[in-house]
């Protein structure tokens, strides 16, 4: 159970404490968060509980998951609390709740490379459905607001006219005969329904777009490389880069992503969508898994790719994100990216 590790939880705190987030806007408030389970849905449920816990507030939190016993396994003790509600989450249903909602946090999509190349047809028509039964139930109970939790991945290609990072207006090249654009495209979709939903029923929402998140809220199935690297190194092995490792990304610690993520939800302009990008986390995958092997001392090998894993590899060659808009906004990350690893690090090892 995550929250009952200290370093973890005064991370929370900490950032509660020292973010620019109006946290009061929360109190008294009903949230539901699609993907609690996941690597960011689960982190946006501790802060919830973190809030009730610590500070004193009263939040009806709404975790909704395919398997109520992951749910369970993730937030232990903290289900079984008056606030806490578990509900059953088919994404090819329509949604329904109890009462009114007031935001609906949609967290919800399959972001495994592993089984966006095994499964396209099921990660491009959750993304789309998933999104429209959410926001079908947030004009139903006139939430207040929803976020979407969208993907740097939308930007496709850069082209050469791209100085810097991908920037909240740029639109880039899909290859849409390509079955690995289901992610992309589903995301890009879900994003134009968000707008949609906005100019015909007036329906309030932002959105978010994460670069590459890392922590310890990172699932044991995560089959992103990032995820890999850590249970190699915290299993006693070296790592084996299936690539030359080239490709540069943006990195952001998980918890300067939910506190962006919250910034966003209660500050951000309706319509308007965010870059999640810490300007100093640049770093190519060889570079991280290099970071990654050096906390345990062990070695970076490299190895040929078989043709299903490269089925599910992006063809993007350099994905970086411009976070100026979202700084501007007031987000203040708190960890670089040797501190994110290292914490990272230190709290799997203690919780596994």
């Amino acid at each position: 159970m995550l929250l009952e590790n200290n370093e973890y939880l005064n991370q929370i705190l900490q950032m509660i404490d020292r973010s620019d987030v109006d946290w009061r806007q929360l109190d008294g408030r009903a949230v539901m968060i699609t993907g609690a389970a996941g690597m960011l849905g689960s982190g946006m449920t501790d802060v919830l509980i973190a809030l009730n816990e610590n500070y004193g507030y009263h939040i009806e939190i709404y975790t909704l998951g395919r398997t109520e016993s992951k749910l369970r396994s993730r937030f232990g003790k903290y289900t079984d609390r008056p606030y806490f509600h578990i509900l059953p989450f088919d994404v090819s249903k329509e949604l329904k709740i109890e009462g009114k909602t007031d935001y609906i946090i949609h967290a919800a999509s399959n972001a495994d490379p592993a089984m966006m190349a095994k499964y396209p047809v099921d990660t491009l028509l959750a993304n789309v459905i998933g999104m429209n039964h959410v926001l079908e139930m947030a004009k139903c109970c006139e939430a207040k607001r929803v976020l979407y939790v969208s993907s740097g991945e939308m930007y496709g290609q850069p082209d050469d006219t791209l100085e810097h990072g991908f920037y909240e207006g740029y639109c880039g090249y899909v290859d849409y005969a390509n079955p690995r654009s289901c992610y992309p495209s589903g995301k890009r979709s879900a994003e134009v329904l968000c707008q949609s939903y906005i100019s015909q029923y007036g329906l309030d929402a932002v959105i978010v777009r994460p670069c590459h998140c890392y922590g310890p809220t990172m699932t044991a199935t995560d089959s992103r490389a990032m995820s890999q690297f850590f249970r190699k190194v915290l299993s006693g092995e070296d790592i084996v880069l299936k690539s030359d490792g080239t490709l540069e990304r943006s990195h952001c610690y998980v918890v300067d992503a939910l506190q962006a993520m919250y910034l966003v939800l209660l500050k951000g302009g309706n319509g308007e969508a965010y870059n999640i990008a810490e300007p100093g986390a640049v770093a190519s995958i060889r570079e991280i898994a290099g970071m990654i092997a050096a906390e345990k001392e062990k070695q970076v090998f490299f190895d040929l790719p078989d043709e299903t894993e490269k089925m599910g590899f992006s063809k993007v060659v350099r994905a970086v994100l411009d976070g100026t808009k979202l700084v501007k906004l007031g987000w203040k990350p708190m960890y670089a990216i040797s501190d994110g690893i290292h914490c990272t690090m230190e709290i799997l090892e203690k919780i596994s």
